[in-house]
């Protein structure tokens, strides 16, 4: 089953994943004096424009389950430090590390008739989800990460947990590899292409596929039809309303 649904804004989750995207890091790329360790700096990480989280967000929506599942690429923080007035290139430099990993964000629960939650742990969901290239290749989430991933993950979960309660402390942020077998990046939001993150064996049937197709329009230049002069999509190639060849780039 293949899923590319966005998240309906009447979902119960869709208020969880406003919270998702507002990430506070404290002290992340920064140094904090030794006298200030009971009031960390923070940095504050987040986006306010819905095309981001429309494009990088898919809905989890099959019989008997609710969640959601959020693709959290790179340009995501160039796009948050770029709306909070802060320099991209220094946020590029803090950031670097995380170029190493697919990064995905995964909420799911069981949704009994009477309408409560029963959430799939970090733990069952780290074993059970993969992303697949477009060549078919599954990869498993990477185990133990270390370096500026283990602390984005590691300041990530208090500040979900008492975001959101029992929600929060079921948000999996999983890490996968970035690159293929042959070298080639699985995930890019900027360059044409597409990847899937697999769910197997916990929504009630063998797997469940969620698909991007790339690029994204949130982090190009607007492209416009040469016809009506209409904005499109960055990754249609043709106009649907006039038919016409769409150029390459903006």
């Amino acid at each position: 089953m293949v899923v590319t649904s966005r998240m309906p804004r009447n979902r119960t989750f869709a208020q969880l994943l406003v919270l998702a995207g507002l990430l506070v890091l404290p002290g992340w790329g920064q140094t904090v004096p030794s006298n200030t360790a009971t009031a960390p700096v923070q940095s504050v990480h987040t986006t306010d424009d819905p095309e981001v989280l429309r494009e990088t967000q898919l809905t989890i929506d099959t019989p008997g389950y609710s969640g959601v599942i959020w693709w959290i690429p790179f340009e995501f923080w160039e796009r948050s430090a770029e709306k909070k007035g802060r320099s991209v290139e220094q946020t590029r430099k803090a950031f670097q590390a995380l170029r190493d990993y697919t990064i995905v964000g995964v909420l799911t629960a069981k949704v009994s008739s009477l309408g409560s939650f029963e959430y799939v742990s970090p733990a069952e969901l780290q074993n059970t989800i993969f992303i697949r290239d477009p060549g078919g290749m599954d990869y498993p989430a990477i185990p133990d990460v270390s370096g500026d991933a283990k602390t984005l993950a590691d300041m990530l979960r208090p500040v979900l947990a008492n975001a959101m309660g029992r929600a929060g402390e079921n948000f999996a942020l999983l890490f996968f590899p970035a690159r293929d077998k042959a070298g080639h990046q699985i995930a890019d939001s900027v360059t044409k292409g597409q990847f899937s993150v697999v769910i197997k064996n916990i929504l009630g049937e063998p797997e469940t596929i969620y698909l991007w197709r790339t690029p994204l329009s949130a982090f190009l230049a607007p492209r416009y039809c040469p016809a009506g002069k209409e904005r499109v999509h960055a990754n249609w190639e043709y106009c649907p309303w006039h038919g016409v060849k769409l150029p390459e780039k903006p």
